[in-house]
């Protein structure tokens, strides 16, 4: 059970604070019907305050607070309790400021204080109300939680305000402070709505092939990290988006949840039988250079299993000769700054399979996608295999290959000692003769 005081320091706004207050020591001196009442005018002065606040830039809460100034002017008592009665129906409603949860709640602190306030609502025996310190407190905790413990922003502001920043090159691009920026901005004082609301809005943006990767990427991020924070109501909402959208998505919007939502762990639970095998057949049909350039499946970390063994068993597919002749710019801009560990280690196992020159010359091309990643064993591996290897050592072809990994991969002391055992061929075994291709 949460102390009171505690409940009292989350009231972020001092005029409800000083409500609060009184329903806090009318709690201790027994005086549970006040109480009651004081919490309920803690909840109407927060809503009205907000509704004040949100008016400065106008929409429906500007039009809230010159109806009630209005009333207030003319002493207008009927249009004042109408304006009361409506004060939670227009926060969840209008402003979303409550979620529907929240608002169900509140209204059942409206009709307690009812009951305690006007002599009139009594029961036929006569009997007045009399709340027990239980309910007062589960009321006082729900308002605090509910309403008095958060900003004055509404879940349609704040997704607006989230869209831009994401946006944004100012968007971290560190997890770690991306974390930490959505539990200070929107998680930790957000309303249930609001929380919901994101982990939706992020979903959908995840599956709109239409949108360049990197703005893709940025919103899986984001929903790893929205799980993280709050894995119940993250898991809820992925599941409402997908629910109704994965029999809805094209092959390209199968490709995209591939690199969006597929990395953020229970996706592929989450999908039915029926889309797992779209999905799976899709991978196994794309175009080696729709896999590589169109839809970057193989730009930085593979997806998570099974996906990844997919994507890993199509390497012999991406490296087969003119499997990847068109592509525009340099491979190394398509498997990303930090390739998926795993591509190395098969592309050298596949260089020692090569059975002609064409095919030893097609492994070290998608190779060098990745030699920046490489470290000073695997060059030292893959010039071993070479060497060992007539298809790629005799070859004309396999030989400029290799040369641009002497640029484009390590550059330490041992791989240079490496580059000079592969420059002496009699140190590395009987190699054979470059040949014309």
């Amino acid at each position: 059970m949460r102390a009171l005081e505690d409940l009292r320091n989350q009231v972020r706004s001092l005029t409800s604070r000083r409500y609060v207050e009184e329903a806090v020591a009318a709690y201790g001196a027994g005086a549970f019907r006040a109480a009651l009442i004081s919490t309920w005018i803690a909840v109407a002065a927060d809503i009205i305050d907000k509704i004040r606040l949100l008016a400065e830039d106008g929409g429906v809460a500007a039009g809230f607070r010159d109806a009630l100034d209005r009333a207030i002017k003319g002493n207008n008592i009927n249009a004042l309790q109408d304006f009361e009665r409506k004060l939670i129906d227009r926060a969840h409603e209008d402003l979303e400021l409550i979620g529907a949860r929240e608002a169900e709640e509140l209204t059942r602190l409206y009709k307690d204080r009812h009951l305690c306030a006007h002599p009139a609502f009594v029961t036929d025996d006569g009997e007045l109300f009399s709340p027990s310190p239980e309910l007062v407190r589960l009321h006082l905790t729900s308002a605090v939680d509910a309403l008095l413990s958060h900003p004055a922003v509404t879940g349609r502001k704040a997704i607006e305000r989230f869209g831009k920043e994401i946006a944004s090159e100012s968007f971290p691009k560190d997890d770690q402070r991306l974390n930490a920026h959505l539990r200070a901005s929107y998680m930790d004082h957000g309303t249930k709505a609001l929380k919901e609301n994101l982990v939706k809005v992020v979903c959908k943006e995840t599956l709109k092939p239409d949108k360049p990767l990197e703005e893709r990427w940025r919103s899986t991020r984001t929903a790893r990290e929205l799980q993280k924070i709050a894995p119940t109501l993250f898991d809820e909402q992925l599941r409402a988006v997908l629910g109704p959208a994965q029999n809805l998505l094209d092959d390209d919007g199968l490709l995209a949840l591939v690199t969006g939502l597929c990395y953020v762990p229970g996706t592929w639970d989450a999908l039915h039988d029926g889309t797992r095998g779209r999905i799976e057949g899709l991978l196994r049909a794309v175009k080696p250079l729709d896999l590589v350039q169109t839809h970057l499946l193989f730009h930085g970390p593979l997806p998570p299993a099974p996906l990844d063994g997919i994507l890993l068993g199509r390497l012999p597919d991406i490296a087969q000769p003119g499997a990847l002749s068109g592509v525009k710019g340099t491979l190394p801009l398509h498997f990303g700054e930090k390739p998926d560990p795993r591509l190395i280690p098969a592309l050298i196992g596949l260089a020692a399979e090569a059975g002609s020159y064409e095919g030893g010359a097609a492994v070290l091309q998608v190779l060098n996608g990745v030699a920046h990643a490489m470290t000073d064993e695997q060059l030292e591996e893959l010039l071993g295999t070479a060497a060992g290897n007539g298809q790629i050592r005799g070859s004309v072809l396999g030989n400029r290959q290799i040369a641009q990994i002497r640029w484009n991969g390590p550059q330490g002391e041992r791989a240079e000692a490496a580059w000079n055992k592969w420059d002496q061929p009699e140190e590395a075994g009987s190699l054979g003769t470059v040949t014309s291709d």
